[in-house]
Order: C-alpha cells, then sequence, then structure tokens
C-alpha cells in the first residue's frame, strides 16, 4: 500500500465517519427510544380508592384492558428536530471526537494490519494473495482493528446518548479522552471493551470482504 496510500485511507475513513455523525447520533437516540423503563399506567391510579372498598372494586383482568398511551413515533428529521431545538445544533456533533479516534485506531490498525498479512502470505511466485488467505487477512485484520477501536466506540455511544438522559444524571463528557478517563474509574478498564465480541465479529466480515 504504502505509506501514502496508508495515510490516505486513514484520512478518507476520518471524513467520512464525522461527516456521517449526526446520522450515527440520530440513529442511537432512536435506538434508546423507550428505554425509560416500566411506568405504572396512570389510568389504573384512579381505581386504587375503588380497589380499597369494601363492595366498590375491578378486577385485575378489567385493569389490564384500561388503554395504555402510547409513545408517539418519530423518525430520522423528526429527532434530529428534537436534538437541535432541546440541545443546539452543535449537539449533533456530540461524540464527534471519539468518532475521529475510533477511525484513527481502527482504521489505520486494519489496513496497516492487512498490507503486513499481505505482503507475508503472497505467493512468492506470482506474488498475488490467494482467495482463502485474503479473507484470512481480511477477518485477522478487522477483528484486531475492532479491539484497538472498541474504547472509541464505547465511548462515542456514551456521549451521543448522553444528551437524552436527565440534566441531573448526564456525565457531561467533555471530548473521548474525558469519557474514557471516567469509565475507567467509575466502571474499571474492562468497560472499555463492553461489546467488543459483537464489534469483532460485525467489522471482521466486513473488512474481509471489502480488503
Amino acid at each position: 500500500m504504502g505509506l501514502k496510500g496508508f495515510v490516505e485511507g486513514g484520512i478518507a475513513s476520518i471524513i467520512a465517519g464525522a461527516s456521517t455523525h449526526p446520522l450515527d447520533l440520530i440513529k442511537v437516540r432512536m435506538q434508546l427510544q423507550g428505554e425509560s423503563g416500566h411506568v405504572p399506567n396512570p389510568a389504573l391510579q384512579a381505581y386504587r380508592p375503588a380497589l380499597a372498598t369494601l363492595n366498590g372494586y375491578i378486577s385485575l383482568m378489567e385493569a389490564s384492558h384500561i388503554a395504555q398511551p402510547q409513545p408517539s413515533r418519530v423518525g430520522l428529521i423528526s429527532i434530529g428536530a428534537r436534538i437541535v431545538q432541546a440541545e443546539g445544533a452543535a449537539a449533533l456533533f456530540s461524540g464527534v471526537s471519539a468518532t475521529i479516534l475510533r477511525q484513527t485506531l481502527y482504521s489505520t490498525t486494519r489496513m496497516g494490519l492487512y498490507d503486513f498479512l499481505k505482503q507475508k502470505w503472497s505467493d512468492s511466485d506470482t506474488a498475488k494473495l490467494p482467495i482463502m488467505r485474503k479473507i484470512a487477512a481480511g477477518l485477522i485484520a478487522g477483528s484486531i482493528g475492532a479491539a484497538v477501536g472498541n474504547p472509541a466506540d464505547v465511548a462515542m455511544v456514551r456521549m451521543q446518548a448522553d444528551g437524552r438522559l436527565p440534566i441531573e444524571q448526564r456525565r457531561n463528557y467533555k471530548s473521548v479522552v474525558d469519557a474514557i478517563s471516567q469509565m475507567s474509574k467509575q466502571e474499571g478498564i474492562a468497560s472499555l471493551w463492553r461489546g467488543s465480541a459483537l464489534t469483532g465479529h460485525d467489522r471482521n466480515r466486513i473488512a474481509a470482504s471489502i480488503l
């Protein structure tokens, strides 16, 4: 690949990640909709006095049929507009420093390791890499790259989701370094690789097919 191609590939990955970051943030917010947990049905609260009386009461079956208010379904544009209204336009780029770090670590590690394996495993006569070795090199490079970039990936999701928490519960990460530092101190170093197995499984398939 050469140093030039290596640097150009890394820069392209960073620009692509930063450019699509708002869409990634909105996706995370959409995935977290309805996460607030079980909230008692307000309609049932009105029947509590009746349940306490001698003659007037309703059965649990009757209570279960009382309609609960359904959360409104919102799409990509609605979520984006809400974020801008509630947190400002800059909130769409919350965690972008983590995206940049993730792309730097993942993409450069993946491409650099793949190039190294390609040179080592290429046929000495034809200077070509057989298809099975090419797939294996992609899987290995993608897995290791995902493991290296996972702390930044976790930090990015935390930073993107922080804005939807109640103000008193927000962690208010200043940067990806601050997010990683807080997670390490409060939850241990292992928390930085939470979900790394699934991330690696996804990334190595992509790397194997692309590289």
